[in-house]
């Protein structure tokens, strides 16, 4: 078998306007790959592997894959101010520091989680799902509905929810929590059916925000300072733009265009959020794609467009046809950058 780090694919027929764009298989198939979060401070890529209960690090200078296996459903993970992680895990969040201890494999025997909050109480079938961290350090993490067939969530049993860890005076705290600080759960919005990928402009005066079923981007007027959300309407609509899939995970780059996963259609769009309208349309080798995020190591062109996919549920025939279904990709060449990205600024 070919190396990983030599698996390079050229799209040229399905890219629109970015024919100097080049595609890489980084990971081996996983179950259900998704979330993936650029952390500077490590210099690597985080990410889950939802339907194996797997917490995931890529370092991209060895070119490995470090892993966790917790003790439900792993998503969203996200990184706080100063570098310790937050991560869902069922309708639990909890706070750890995994690159303190090296990544280790065996995580859960070595330290004890430190379960910031628990949610939805009453609906032990529901699980967080996806999420983001504001420039103050709050968590907005939402969550889905069961799905006891892929593609098939009950509908309007989630909530996005915005999370804030207090310092003892009661204040918001923008550094990572420590134990014993108090933690306020305000539930933002609901009903929703799978909260989804959530990003804001760079200005954080507008919130784009997905809900799987309807097909939409919307956006929210955001004020930062009470971390409240205000008029809601659509920055884009998969249905008007005749877009094949459904909206997953997202992300955003410094000129404020979205970059969009399309779970069923087999690609990741690039949209104009202002104008409504469809820039770019990029295929990726699984029709799944759940999942994106702009991020290091920096290279010519740009940043790199991390992208993940689910094989679960997938029959023989659609496998066979899509071998590389769950993988990790790396997008280059798109010539674009992240919001992070200091160069960019």
């Amino acid at each position: 078998m070919m190396p990983l780090g030599l698996r390079v694919f050229l799209i040229i027929g399905a890219c629109v306007g970015v024919l100097g764009v080049s595609l890489r298989q980084l990971t081996e198939p996983g179950l259900h790959t998704e979330g993936p979060v650029w952390d500077p401070l490590t210099g690597g890529l985080y990410f889950v592997d939802i339907a194996a209960d797997r917490l995931l690090y890529y370092d991209p200078k060895a070119g490995d894959v470090h892993g966790v296996t917790l003790d439900g459903p792993v998503s969203p993970v996200l990184v706080l101010p100063g570098g310790d992680l937050v991560v869902g895990v069922g309708r639990q969040l909890r706070r750890l520091d995994w690159a303190a201890l090296n990544f280790s494999s065996i995580l859960p025997l070595i330290t004890t989680p430190e379960i910031l909050a628990t949610v939805e109480k009453d609906k032990p079938g529901n699980r967080f799902n996806d999420g983001n961290v504001d420039t103050l350090g709050r968590v907005w993490i939402g969550t889905m509905g069961p799905e006891p067939v892929v593609g098939q969530v009950t509908p309007d049993q989630g909530s996005l929810y915005r999370i804030t860890v207090l310092s003892r005076s009661g204040h918001l705290n923008q550094a990572a929590p420590t134990m014993g600080q108090a933690v306020d759960v305000t539930t933002v919005l609901r009903p929703v059916s799978i909260s989804n990928g959530l990003v804001w402009n760079r200005e954080q005066t507008l919130m784009y925000y997905i809900d799987t079923p309807t097909r939409r981007v919307d956006v929210f007027d955001f004020n930062l300072s009470e971390g409240t959300l205000g008029a809601r309407s659509t920055a884009f609509d998969f249905e008007a733009n005749n877009v094949t899939g459904n909206p997953d995970g997202m992300t955003i780059d410094a000129d404020g265009n979205l970059w969009v996963a399309c779970f069923g259609g087999s690609q990741v769009i690039k949209v104009d959020p202002h104008r409504h309208t469809l820039l770019d349309s990029i295929a990726i080798p699984a029709s799944q794609v759940t999942s994106v995020e702009l991020g290091g190591p920096l290279v010519a062109g740009g940043d790199t467009l991390y992208v993940t996919s689910m094989r679960k549920g997938l029959s023989e025939d659609e496998l066979a046809r899509e071998p590389l279904a769950g993988a990790v990709f790396a997008l280059t060449g798109l010539g674009v950058c992240g919001q992070r990205n200091p160069s960019c600024q």
